[in-house]
């Protein structure tokens, strides 16, 4: 193939997060020679890190839709999609790639609209699962599955998400279903240097234990879980201490729930941490409390880390992490479980040695971002001279 492909990917908002780490993995490594990329998004909301000026100093083209929001909204949707076609229009995409759920919906369309050749879309995560009631979420589902009979490829990025979208929600088909992991840049991981920096910083007690909830304060992350898992340790040793590296319209709620129940000096909001290991060099356990998840990129850098993890076992989680293998896993919920593998990894550290580094192992074998190229330049090849033969035809 001589032609060099141009291809416009869309996600709702350019903030940081799963998506956005995504897409500027692929924008920066996939073979300039064959690709030209330009990054499409959203403004950012209130409590959310925009990611847009970090994606031009690393020269990648930008371009902001202002109409886009998260919430749904009739007349802004409309003239999101409107704007997004005239670029469409004007750029000529050979092929457009949607990420997140608004963007799916919005960007799908209009590529159709705008005889786009190849239209991708790749799930992160789903909202068929603990996100909204029977009724929304059947509506949902009905949306997604209209859109996948208008999308050339949809991609999954974990085994758990595949069977999801082909058979438990029945999205697509297995023939238009690709499953292709997340890559990350994990250089700078592989040696981090574990240091006292993070608790100097938050004047912690000597040998006091420090766990890490990293993510949005938002419902689905399920903070008063990691909270409620404090409480529970706090009854064995107020060592324990829990910071929090995020930001949400959860926060204002759990800064004053700690305030009514005294764990103001054993909880410590962090807000959004640009450079997530200086949080990972400084904590003892990543929690991940989540009700549901698609491939949780916090988990994999932990694991990159040597950072021991314990997590709820819902959406790709369980497709990081074996139990008891590479980290822990306990049901939704579930405290008393967590407290317990918790206080296991504080009082006997030495014992997960070998865990930590079958861990670490299996994410540099699986989540570098050489792998994820490689598979998407495959993919994008095979899809656009696919479509080129069936025109010419």
């Amino acid at each position: 193939m001589t032609k060099r492909l141009k291809i416009i990917r869309l996600q709702s908002r350019i903030c940081i997060g799963g998506p956005a780490i995504h897409m500027e993995i692929l924008a920066r490594f996939l073979p300039v020679e064959k690709y030209e990329t330009i990054l499409v998004g959203g403004m950012v909301e209130e409590h959310e890190k925009d990611k847009s000026a970090d994606f031009r100093e690393k020269n990648i083209q930008i371009v902001v839709l202002e109409r886009m929001k998260r919430e749904v909204g009739i007349w802004s949707d409309f003239k999101s999609l409107f704007q997004f076609y005239r670029i469409l229009r004007r750029e000529r995409p050979d092929i457009v790639c949607t990420h997140t759920a608004k963007a799916g919906a919005i960007g799908r369309i209009a590529a159709f609209l705008a005889h786009v050749p190849v239209i991708v879309h790749t799930f992160h995560g789903h909202v068929f699962h603990n996100y909204f009631g029977k009724i929304k979420t059947h509506i949902f589902i009905f949306i997604e599955r209209a859109l996948a009979k208008i999308s050339d490829q949809v991609i999954t990025i974990s085994p758990e998400q595949y069977l999801d979208i082909t058979e438990t929600y029945r999205i697509a088909p297995p023939a238009k279903v690709s499953m292709i992991r997340l890559g990350l840049d994990l250089e700078p991981l592989r040696n981090l240097h574990h240091s006292d920096s993070l608790r100097r910083s938050l004047d912690l007690p000597d040998r006091s234990i420090l766990l890490g909830f990293i993510g949005r304060l938002v419902p689905i992350k399920n903070l008063g879980m990691a909270i409620r898992v404090l409480m529970q340790l706090l009854k064995e040793s107020q060592a324990y201490h829990l910071c929090i590296a995020g930001d949400g319209p959860e926060k204002a709620y759990w800064q004053h729930y700690c305030d009514e129940n005294g764990l103001t000096g054993h909880v410590h909001f962090l807000g959004w941490v640009e450079h997530i290991a200086e949080t990972l060099s400084g904590i003892d356990v990543l929690v991940l409390t989540s009700r549901n998840e698609g491939t949780p990129i916090a988990v994999i850098e932990a694991m990159a880390s040597h950072v021991p993890v314990v997590a709820t076992a819902v959406g790709g989680v369980p497709d990081l992490i074996q139990h008891e293998r590479t980290g822990f896993l306990v049901p939704s919920d579930d405290v008393e479980a967590m407290a317990r593998y918790i206080t296991l990894v504080a009082q006997a550290p030495e014992s997960i040695e070998s865990m930590k580094k079958a861990a670490s192992k299996e994410i540099y074998e699986k989540y570098e971002y050489n792998h994820l190229v490689r598979e998407i330049d495959r993919l994008y090849s095979r899809l656009y001279q696919e479509k080129i033969q069936n025109l010419t035809r």
